[in-house]
């Protein structure tokens, strides 16, 4: 694999939206989710109680996911909806006090584990991607689905590109 160039700041980004610095290529979301499942969620005692509000979640009156995700308020609201969908994110574990982030959790889905997080800002929520990619450059591929106001890491391309489906969101990819 050749190593790419540490000034090219350059990513596979789906859907339509502004990000600085990436390409995107448009994607169709496969509406296999019930719109039920993109606004319901559920709360947990294992997220802080700031944290621990009802979902806001947006989306169109269809089947189809929202094509920006939506919002959610808490990382298990999303760890619901991704079950709903048909991914079990198993073994919630909220982080504490995560940097640049409201609330932030890992799951596991099949032994692999997804990095789910919920920010203040769309803002701070598109900058994650970038984050990734300058901490694990040469390291490791940088896998997210970017929601309105949240991001889940996964382990790779296809894994980000299925919860995408469920969700909605923009899927991001960056070679280490």
């Amino acid at each position: 694999m050749a190593r790419r160039d540490p000034d090219d700041h350059t990513a596979t980004l789906t859907t339509v939206g502004t990000v600085p610095g990436m390409t995107r290529a448009r994607h169709l979301l496969i509406p296999t989710l019930l719109l039920a499942a993109a606004l319901t969620g559920c709360s947990s005692n294992d997220e802080p109680a700031a944290a621990a509000s009802a979902a806001t979640t947006t989306a169109a009156a269809s089947s189809a996911p929202p094509v920006d995700g939506g919002t959610y308020d808490t990382p298990l609201l999303l760890v619901d909806a991704l079950k709903k969908g048909g991914v079990d994110c198993t073994g919630y574990s909220a982080i504490a006090q995560p940097t640049g982030a409201v609330a932030r959790g890992n799951c596991h889905v099949a032994g692999e584990e997804y990095t789910i997080g919920i920010y203040a800002s769309a803002a701070d929520a598109r900058a994650q991607p970038n984050n990734m990619v300058e901490l694990l450059d040469g390291v490791s591929d940088v896998d997210m689905v970017l929601g309105r106001n949240w991001t889940i890491g996964t382990p790779d391309e296809p894994s980000a590109r299925k919860v995408a489906g469920i969700l909605g969101g923009e899927v991001f990819h960056q070679d280490a």
